[in-house]
């Protein structure tokens, strides 16, 4: 079969319609591979969760030609500052995104990270996905069963409710969350651990632009500890993220709310919220990310705590790899083993980067403020007064991207798939 007719004939089913399944849809779209996306949900969760993307997936967006349409909806800034505060204090170290706008790699395309509601990006990817008529986004579409053979999956799919129709792919993905139908149909299981608190996200309306925050804020302050930064452009609200004690109602949780954020915000200025959720915090991953034709992405295949970033930005640049994998070995430019080596990469770069990295963001911020760690207090002077080692860290941000030439069968086989410019 020639290239051309294989890429026609293959399907892809994705299961799951938020930013990580999107974002495998639209590269396979473009591609001009088939996708089909089932999503269980009328709409995507619009409740406050992840917010934060790295170059990495800039990049990705970069090469569909929309990072122009996600920059519109999303806070994105060259000159963006991360700020370390102590609770009640002052700041204890800057990272300016700027200090890399000279650095010419193609996994860095623009200098900064974006933050907007992940829902909001999934919309911009399903607006994409649109474009092409060989894929198709469903909503009100329910994985019930999965079976597969060496040639094909076989799905059985619920629309609403009703009676399950069977769907067949020559590959799927399950990109369906913390919840995944897919995993569990595919005998993977999350092991790790859940942390014995429950992290409180919320959107609120505050002048943070009056006391000069920056982008994102990581407050130190115990058991106090906040995250705050920016959801979107202009006028938005800013998410601000904090722990409470297991167990606890929402009603619960507003009403301890205002208390909190006093504790938080920088000044008596009136603040509003707009939206709140809370959530089980866990460190968790499948063995397998692939089994047979099955793969699994984002937090479908792990979890972790949000602080720091490296959840969705895990997530996402799972979809990039995973997808950019599938696509060589639809388009016979690779090996079925590239599919095996992309999802054993991904595991790696979960387990040594995304895991324990979201695990220090978290134990630097619940420290004392009045008794922070010798070596975190030298981390934040180097941060301070050696530029060098600033660039240094804000890199360090790309170790999470795993393009298509790193693999051992692949090495140097970037522009062969247009993976670099």
């Amino acid at each position: 079969m020639a290239i051309a007719d294989k890429k026609k004939q293959s399907h892809v089913a994705i299961i799951g319609a938020g930013p990580v399944g999107m974002m495998c849809a639209a590269k396979l779209a473009n591609a001009g591979i088939r996708v089909t996306v089932f999503e269980k949900d009328a709409e995507i969760d619009p409740r406050p969760k992840a917010l934060t993307y790295t170059a990495p997936v800039l990049a990705d967006l970069a090469k569909l030609g929309i990072l122009e349409d996600v920059v519109k909806i999303c806070f994105a800034d060259e000159r963006a500052i991360w700020t370390w505060r102590s609770l009640g204090g002052g700041v204890l170290a800057e990272m300016h995104w700027s200090l890399l706008e000279d650095v010419q790699r193609p996994d860095l395309h623009k200098p900064y990270t974006l933050q907007c509601g992940q829902h909001l990006l999934a919309k911009v990817l399903v607006e994409y996905c649109n474009r092409f008529e060989h894929a198709k986004v469903l909503h009100g579409y329910q994985l019930t069963n999965l079976t597969q053979t060496d040639e094909k999956v076989t799905l059985s799919i619920s629309e609403l409710g009703m009676d399950p129709f069977t769907f067949e792919a020559d590959y799927v993905i399950g990109a369906d969350g913390g919840r995944s139908a897919t995993r569990k149909l595919i005998g993977q299981h999350l092991d790790g651990f859940t942390w014995d608190e429950s992290f409180v996200a919320m959107n609120i309306h505050f002048p943070f632009e009056k006391y000069k925050w920056g982008a994102a804020n990581f407050l130190i302050g115990g058991k106090d500890w906040a995250v705050a930064g920016r959801t979107g452009p202009g006028s938005d609200p800013w998410r601000v993220a904090y722990g409470v004690e297991p167990g606890l109602t929402d009603e619960q949780v507003l009403e301890g709310a205002p208390d909190r954020l006093k504790a938080i915000l920088p000044g008596p200025d009136e603040f509003q919220i707009v939206q709140c959720a809370q959530y089980k915090v866990h460190q968790r991953q499948v063995k397998q990310y692939k089994v047979g034709k099955v793969m699994l992405a984002g937090d479908a295949a792990h979890l972790n705590n949000p602080i720091g970033g490296f959840g969705l930005t895990t997530g996402m640049t799972d979809a990039g790899c995973i997808s950019d994998a599938l696509i060589a070995v639809i388009s016979g430019n690779a090996p079925e083993q590239t599919l095996q080596e992309a999802c054993n990469i991904r595991h790696e770069i979960w387990a040594t980067i995304s895991n324990p990295g979201s695990q220090n963001f978290k134990r630097i911020v619940q420290q004392d403020p009045k008794a922070i760690s010798k070596e975190d207090m030298d981390f934040f002077k180097r941060l301070n007064n050696d530029e060098e080692f600033q660039r240094s860290a804000l890199l360090g941000s790309l170790r999470i991207h795993t393009p298509l030439g790193t693999f051992p069968s692949q090495r140097g086989t970037e522009k062969v798939y247009g993976l670099v410019d």
